[in-house]
């Protein structure tokens, strides 16, 4: 396993890159370059993505050298090219897990367009200490050496397990950008998903590649797997600006990919007030339907173009569980209430699921009764309408739950175990399941079954790993 991981373009500094990989660094720490490490001939674009970012997922430092005025070389999905490359992907993925991530500079790069656009977004996500250089040629290979050599392993993902330090986070986030987030009215709200930087003149929409990637990511089980995806179809909207006039056609398309970034941000655990987070994109989402409802297109009608408060509740829901303040937890949770009462005002097909959430949020509220009442009509309505498993499972689940803090441990954990196994046999997204487990074991540990308890917990944690539902992992 490879301590760092290089990236960078190929061309033009195969030397250097050859260089680093040699370093004969302490403690046999070993550096990833993937052209000496694996060549590669003719591989999909795709396979090679995902074995790359096995790499990155491994290594504890990811090194960013930039020589080349090059971006890269580009995707191809399925035939068709694509504006993001390799190193790009490398690039997201890393962020994503937030890796430590060095940038060194050679002397004399000047980045060209495409590159200098992607420069832009990493100098805004990255510290500016996280940058070195420029360095003459000659000794760029010596200031990797000594950057190496004397930086720290970093356990992985050890942001996830301080919840104090995750707790002050969103606050001092949530006072910088969400106070006006009352709920009921996202369209208004001026948190803004990646900075608002939606528009990229060196793109032209591939609607191939498009298309294609966001019917893959329904399909897919992995969460990291599909964000990375995701942010490939992002690029390619980079060049429909969601404000031009000239890009209407493009309004669909960027509806679904919000979508998918919600659904798989939210099971990732990409919650709070950050740029990629998924309340930024929800809110985005909002003003996206609202300018198709107001354009009122024919080739629309199957398009979703409601108000999103279910998903607009369980962000403010999740966020607050994160919060360290009474203050900002109360606040987060009325706002979702505000939300809910929005769409239920408006859409009463989503009936059973905006209950669901509501039923969440009173629990959160410590209004027990309440929160058990909507449970208990979201396991009606699924019942009724002959829901799949799968639904019906996830309902259980959710009722027996709230049983549990009505000290009902027995009828509890009943239905939790009813709602497990009608999960475990249907077709919904993995989180739902481990959710469901992790519920269950609660239910084991106070009905005194310690050891099913612990078994169940790591069950759950198992499959989260594998899945990349890092949101439902507890330390």
């Amino acid at each position: 396993m490879a301590y760092a991981f290089l990236s960078s373009p190929v061309k033009g500094l195969e030397g250097i890159r050859t260089g680093v990989h040699d370093l004969k660094l302490p403690g046999d720490r070993a550096v990833w370059v993937d052209e000496v490490d694996h060549p590669r001939s003719h591989e999909p674009s795709l396979v090679t993505m995902d074995d790359l970012f096995r790499q990155i997922r491994d290594a504890d430092v990811f090194i960013v050298l930039l020589g080349s005025e090059r971006h890269g070389s580009g995707l191809t999905i399925n035939g068709e090219p694509a504006h993001v490359s390799y190193w790009e992907a490398e690039l997201f993925y890393a962020v994503l897990l937030k890796k430590t991530i060095h940038v060194f500079e050679i002397e004399g790069f000047k980045p060209g367009i495409k590159l200098d656009a992607l420069l832009k977004m990493l100098r805004y996500a990255l510290p500016s200490d996280a940058w070195s250089g420029p360095h003459p040629r000659s000794n760029i290979t010596l200031a990797i050496y000594e950057f190496l050599a004397k930086a720290p392993s970093y356990p992985p993902r050890i942001w996830r397990s301080a919840p104090r330090l995750i707790g002050a986070f969103v606050d001092g986030l949530f006072a910088l950008r969400g106070v006006d987030g009352s709920g009921g009215r996202a369209e208004i709200e001026t948190l803004q998903f990646l900075d608002s930087s939606f528009a990229d003149i060196t793109v032209v929409p591939n609607e191939a590649v498009i298309t294609s990637l966001l019917d893959e990511v329904r399909t897919m089980s992995t969460e990291d797997g599909r964000l990375t995806r995701l942010w490939i179809v992002y690029r390619e909207l980079n060049g429909a600006p969601i404000e031009n006039e000239g890009s209407a056609d493009f309004l669909p398309y960027w509806n679904r990919f919000f979508s998918e970034w919600v659904s798989a941000g939210s099971w990732y655990g990409l919650h709070g007030h950050a740029h990629l987070s998924v309340l930024p994109a929800l809110i985005q989402q909002a003003k996206v339907r609202k300018r198709m409802r107001a354009l009122k297109s024919s080739e629309w009608r199957e398009e979703h173009t409601d108000y999103a408060g279910g998903a607009l509740a369980s962000s403010r829901y999740s966020i607050a569980g994160l919060s360290g303040s009474r203050h900002n937890r109360q606040f987060l949770l009325h706002a979702a209430l505000h939300d809910i009462n929005r769409s239920m005002g408006e859409n009463t097909a989503d009936k059973a699921n905006l209950l669901a959430v509501r039923g969440s949020v009173y629990r959160r509220l410590g209004s027990i009764s309440a929160a058990v009442a909507d449970y208990e009509e979201v396991v009606k309505l699924r019942k009724r309408s002959a829901a799949p498993d799968s639904a019906v499972g996830e309902a259980l689940s959710e009722l027996g739950y709230g049983y549990l803090f009505q000290l009902r441990f027995l009828r509890g954990r009943s239905l939790l175990e009813e709602g497990v196994r009608l999960l475990s046999n249907g077709s919904s997204r993995p989180g739902f399941l481990i959710r469901a487990r992790r519920k269950l074991a609660v239910s084991y540990a106070l009905t005194g079954h310690l050891w099913k308890a612990k078994e169940e917990f790591h069950e759950a944690r198992t499959l989260a790993m594998q899945h990349g539902v890092f949101d439902q992992i507890r330390s």
